[in-house]
Order: C-alpha cells, then sequence, then structure tokens
C-alpha cells in the first residue's frame, strides 16, 4: 500500500486527512502527477489546493463520491491512503456555489467553468495563498470557535472531573 509522499505530510500532518469541507468530496496529497489525476475525474467541480498547497479536493458534483473515487483510482492514484473521502458512496455534492474556505489557505488550481477541457493556474507548492469565489468549490462548513478547541474542552473538563471527585473525598 503507498501512502502519502513525506514532502506533502511533513508540514500539515493530520490536517491533510481533514479537508475544509463537509460536502460529498474526495482529496489527494499534492505531488507527483496528482493535480491531473483530479482535474480527470472532478468533472464539472473545481479542483482546490487547501492548507497551503498540501492538499487537494474537488466535490462529487454531478457523481457520486464511488464514482469519483473509482476514477481517481483508474487514472493512476496509488491505492492506499493517497485517496479519501467524505460522505457516503451514493453521496453527492450540494453546496456547488459556496466560496472557498479562506481559514484554510484554499486556492483553485483548476477550474472547469464551464470550458470542453480544465484550466490549471498557480502552482501548488507556492507558499502564497488567494481565495477567490467559484462555483464548484466548496465551503468550510466547519464552524471556527476562536479560542474554544477541542484541547481546551478536554483540558476544562479533567479540571472539572477532578475537582468533582475531590469533592466528594472530603
Amino acid at each position: 500500500m503507498a501512502a502519502p509522499s513525506a514532502s506533502a505530510t511533513a508540514g500539515c500532518g493530520a490536517q491533510l486527512f481533514n479537508p475544509p469541507v463537509q460536502d460529498a468530496s474526495c482529496a489527494m496529497p499534492t505531488g507527483g502527477n496528482n493535480t491531473d489525476i483530479m482535474a480527470a475525474c472532478c468533472g464539472s467541480a473545481d479542483v482546490v489546493s487547501y492548507y497551503d498547497g498540501y492538499g487537494l479536493y474537488c466535490l462529487a458534483v454531478g457523481q457520486s463520491v464511488a464514482d469519483l473515487t473509482s476514477c481517481l483510482y483508474a487514472h493512476g492514484a496509488p491505492y492506499g491512503t493517497d485517496v479519501f473521502c467524505r460522505g457516503n458512496t451514493s453521496a453527492t455534492a450540494t453546496a456547488t456555489d459556496a466560496p472557498l474556505p479562506t481559514s484554510a489557505g484554499a486556492s483553485i488550481v483548476v477550474t472547469h467553468s464551464g470550458a470542453s477541457s480544465p484550466t490549471q493556474g498557480g502552482s501548488s507548492t507556492s507558499g502564497s495563498s488567494s481565495s477567490t469565489n467559484s462555483p464548484g468549490a466548496a465551503a468550510g462548513l466547519r464552524p471556527e470557535f476562536g479560542s474554544l478547541t477541542t484541547l481546551g474542552l478536554a483540558i476544562g473538563a479533567l479540571l472539572f472531573s477532578a475537582t468533582a471527585f475531590g469533592a466528594f473525598q472530603l
């Protein structure tokens, strides 16, 4: 089984496997010919780079997640952890005109804006990012809580439970 390349996962860690979209979609690490594979399979959906170029995703627009996954493998995506999808196998994307998630450093790298062939733009390895409104791009539907994080909640729950157990031992 092939794993994502070290260069694709070195700086982003587990975030690579958490694309900034909650709709039916598939993603791959950036690298090799993954941009070309995504461009061939994403149909009318744009290919979006996220977390400043560490990963690529596209919505399952006009096709199921299973069809998109099969296409990615048929076009040369390595089996294993290089293709990861969101949604059940029969799911299709619903929010096809949502803005790009700017908090995730997202930018469109291949657009399918009604043209007969996809157009690649930008460099997926550059450190800069830009946001653009585009049909077919996915929005980050994950709420941003600011300073309230999972780690903060876990520490708070631990302190609360320790205090509660201490009070009952008196």
